[in-house]
C-alpha cells in the first residue's frame, strides 16, 4: 500500500552559480522526477506529498538505474519531528504549491552534513485536481524546480544548488521505477537515525523483489 504512485517526468539539471556550485556540477545532467501522494492513491484528502528525483548522466528514459545515478527522495515534511503535523501544512491539491524536504541529513565528502529543499519556481497553474494542474503547468512551458542545500547547523540558510527543468510526462511503470535513498552514485549519502532505520526495509525490498516500497518521507 505504501508504494508511491504518481506522475513521472523527464527533466534537465543545470548547476547554479554560488557557493553550492561544486555540488551542482556533480548533480548536473538529466533527471527522472516523480510526484506522488503518500497515503491516498485516488483521493486528494489530507496527505503528505513526495517528490523523488533521479539524477542521471544519460538522457535515456529507463527505469533501470546506472551505476552513477543518484536518487534523492523528498517530501512535504520539514523534519522527522514534524511528521505527524505534515498533512496539516501540505497543500495536497497542488504538487507545485509545496516545498519538499530531504527530512533527514545527508553526507557529502566536500561539504559534510547537509539538508535539501526542493522548491517549485513557477506560479501554480489552474485546474480541478493536482494532476490537471501539473499537466496545465507543463502545457504553458517548462516547469522549473530549484534544489537548495544548507549545512546541518541550526539556523543555516538554503542556497541554490541546481535548477531542474521539467520537460514533460513520460510513460514508465511505477512498479518498475524504484527510487532508493541509498542509491548514491554522485556521492550524496543519507545519514542519521531516520535513514539508518529505513536501511533494512529497503534492503529487504530489493532482496525479495517486493511490489511494495516504503514511502519516501
Amino acid at each position: 500500500m505504501f508504494h508511491p504512485r504518481g506522475m513521472i517526468l523527464r527533466g534537465q539539471v543545470r548547476a547554479l552559480p554560488g557557493e553550492a556550485r561544486e555540488l551542482g556540477e556533480r548533480l548536473s545532467g538529466c533527471a527522472l522526477v516523480r510526484f506522488s501522494g503518500a497515503w491516498w492513491k485516488e483521493h486528494e484528502w489530507p496527505d503528505v506529498l513526495g517528490c523523488a528525483v533521479r539524477f542521471r548522466k544519460s538522457a535515456q528514459v529507463t527505469a533501470l538505474p546506472d551505476a552513477d545515478d543518484q536518487d534523492l527522495l523528498l517530501a512535504t515534511i520539514r523534519s522527522p519531528w514534524t511528521t505527524p503535523l505534515a498533512p496539516l501544512s501540505t497543500r495536497q491539491h497542488d504538487f507545485l504549491d509545496n516545498d519538499y524536504f530531504g527530512v533527514s541529513p545527508f553526507d557529502i565528502a566536500s561539504s559534510g552534513r547537509v539538508k535539501f529543499r526542493l522548491r517549485p519556481a513557477d506560479a501554480p497553474a489552474a485546474g480541478s485536481t493536482r494532476v490537471e494542474k501539473l499537466r496545465n503547468a507543463l502545457d504553458r512551458g517548462p516547469v522549473l524546480l530549484t534544489l537548495g542545500v544548507r549545512s546541518h547547523a541550526l539556523g543555516a540558510k538554503y542556497v541554490p544548488c541546481v535548477e531542474i527543468t521539467l520537460e514533460g510526462l513520460i510513460a514508465l511503470e511505477d512498479d518498475a521505477l524504484r527510487f532508493d535513498p541509498f542509491r548514491s552514485g554522485r556521492g550524496v549519502r543519507p545519514v542519521g537515525l531516520v535513514h539508518n532505520a529505513r536501511a533494512a526495509t529497503y534492503a529487504a525490498s530489493r532482496r525479495f523483489g517486493s511490489r511494495t516500497q516504503p514511502v519516501h518521507s
